[in-house]
């Protein structure tokens, strides 16, 4: 198992692998957003600063992904609750169906976090939906904690968590 940053000549592999898991366990179309994280994953995360696409691979077929981008203070619910800064977004982060539960989120996990801590990040975001395969149950084992649970159609439940800082 490798964990590491995604290549410029492996982002359609990488693409098709979010686009699928998330169409998979998503109960309604992906946003316009969501599909140009894929289609611009390049500009958006590779070469961005502060950002970064990162994946586990098996023999090389895709298993896991994770990303890290500035947050940008885009959600209304939370608006204004965080300093642009020093406060990332965690997305993406998805593991195949078939491999959950083997390690494979924890080790994606601990690389964003060491890249959050590498280039200043001071509190990582990011919002799960209560139909999401393990997800809340993954983030607070992580040690996130709720800041918003909206309920509703969308199911929306935000979390923050501080970024380790000398560890």
């Amino acid at each position: 198992m490798e964990v590491r940053v995604v290549k410029k000549e492996e982002i359609p592999q990488v693409s098709q692998f979010v686009e699928e898991t998330m169409k998979s366990v998503f109960p309604f179309p992906l946003s316009e957003m969501s599909k140009r994280d894929l289609t611009d994953m390049d500009s958006l995360f590779l070469a961005k600063e502060k950002a970064t696409f990162i994946a586990a691979f098996d023999h090389d077929a895709v298993v896991g992904t994770i990303a890290v981008r500035p947050y940008d203070d885009r959600i209304a619910s939370i608006k204004g609750r965080y300093k642009a800064d020093d406060t990332c977004e965690i997305i993406k982060c998805y593991v195949e169906a078939k491999r959950r539960q083997q390690g494979i989120g924890s080790l994606l996990f601990a690389e964003a976090e060491r890249y959050c801590a590498e280039v200043g990040y001071r509190i990582m975001y990011l919002h799960t939906h209560h139909f999401l395969p393990g997800g809340l149950f993954f983030w607070k084992k992580k040690g996130f904690i709720t800041v918003l649970d909206e309920g509703g159609e969308m199911e929306t439940v935000h979390l923050e968590k501080r970024v380790p800082v000398g560890e």
